[in-house]
């Protein structure tokens, strides 16, 4: 979505704020696969001055519709645990995965507990 045009703040509410841009990206990426509309916000105030880097509005945010907003933090929420799992044994090749592989690199094989 376009983060540079206006909308109307009154709509919509701020997520997530985020410690660099990277982060939004990751946090809009794993909301728009899940067909959430976002917008980031502060951008270019991140990049500005490191001196309002903790002022308040200046870190930059992701922000979503408030009739988003439940199905929005679940999804970010279900984020938050990936990659807590402990590594694992594929039972189909034998291969040896970190825990936040759901699926075996090597035959495809999807985790027994990966639903």
């Amino acid at each position: 979505m376009d983060q540079t045009s206006a909308f109307c703040v009154k709509d919509w509410i701020c997520l997530h704020t985020a410690d660099n841009p990277t982060e939004i990206g990751y946090v809009r990426g794993l909301l728009e696969a899940e067909g959430i509309p976002t917008r980031a916000r502060s951008m270019d105030l991140w990049a500005a001055a490191v001196e309002i880097y903790f002022a308040e509005g200046a870190r930059p945010s992701v922000w979503v519709r408030a009739s988003d907003r439940e199905r929005a933090a679940a999804v970010l929420a279900g984020a938050d645990r990936r990659g807590c799992a402990a590594d694992w044994t594929c039972a189909g090749c034998g291969e040896h995965l970190e825990g936040q592989f759901t699926t075996c690199w090597r035959c495809a094989r999807p985790r027994p507990d990966h639903d």
